[in-house]
Order: C-alpha cells, then structure tokens, then sequence
C-alpha cells in the first residue's frame, strides 16, 4: 500500500490491485492525470521510492527500468524534457483486442532467415498470444482479426519483406 499527502488530503492507494507490476505502475506515470502521474511530476524521489518498498526491490533498480522503458521505446522525451508515453508504452498498457472474423481466418506464412531466429521467436511468442494455431512450423491461423497489431510488430521487427498475412475461407 502506498500512502501520501495531497493538499491536505490522505490518499491510501493499494498498488497490488491497481498495478500489475512495476513496468505497468512506471507506464501508468506517464499518463496523465494519474496519481503515479503526479508523484513522477511533482516528487519523482517519492515515486521511486514508493514503488522500491511496493516491490521490495532498490530504487537503482527502479530507476533502471524506468530508463530501459526509454530505451525500448515505451517513453519518449518530447523536447521541452516532459516524459511522454510513446504509441508502443499506450499498447503495452491497453493490450491491442482484436474482433472475430465472420466466417474467415487470418493466415500468417513466413520464411524468416536463420540469423534472425531470435525475430522469428518473437513473431512466433506474439501469434501465440494471440490465439493462432501453428498449422506448419512457419503457417498460422486465427479467427481473430489482430492484422493492425500484427502488422505494428512486423514492422518493429521490420520482418515485413518475410511475412505474408492473408484472410482466407476454409473450403
């Protein structure tokens, strides 16, 4: 639980129910308006901190995931130094819910080269998480509709030139 004074107001928070971790409660700062917010804006000592004796882990360590979250793109520094949450830290956040496709699948066939496994494993890990069903070694399918998502992660992975996404009907 993380307590703190606001404007004469006591503010009792349970982080356990409201974060999922401490890479979703340094994200949740970053949005604005939240109490996380506030604490990074106002007090950023107080918020590492805080969320070190939530974790039960150092502030060093804390403040390393912040700037790792910066160095993977979650954060981006706009140029008057404000912290902002980039387009991938909003997803990370709000996981991308996909619709169900009427009477269709979307299919996923690739031929990714061997110096970039590591690459083919992650697309591999994200259309799990998906839901596809692996119907080859480099064939999947869904009945999920996550084609703008997917087609984000392509391009971060800039696997595009070796991935083909269709919508197709079983006969």
């Amino acid at each position: 639980m993380i307590e703190f004074f606001y404007d004469n107001w006591y503010l009792a928070v349970k982080v356990e129910e409201k974060y999922k971790s401490s890479t979703h409660y340094v994200l949740s700062a970053l949005m604005p308006y939240t109490e996380a917010n506030l604490k990074l804006s106002f007090v950023p000592k107080r918020f590492f901190a805080d969320l070190a004796r939530l974790e039960r882990i150092e502030e060093n360590t804390l403040r390393n995931a912040y700037h790792r979250a910066i160095k993977k793109g979650l954060i981006i520094i706009d140029p008057s130094g404000t912290p902002r949450l980039s387009d991938k830290g909003h997803r990370k956040l709000a996981p991308y819910q996909s619709k169900e496709l009427k009477g269709a699948e979307l299919m996923v066939i690739f031929d990714i080269p061997e110096r970039f496994r590591f690459k083919r494993d992650r697309l591999r890990l994200t259309l799990r998480e998906f839901g596809f069903t692996q119907i080859q070694k480099s064939v999947w399918t869904s009945t999920s509709d996550s084609r703008e998502y997917l087609h984000s992660e392509l391009d971060e992975l800039k696997l595009r030139p070796h991935v083909q996404v269709y919508e197709c009907r079983k006969l």
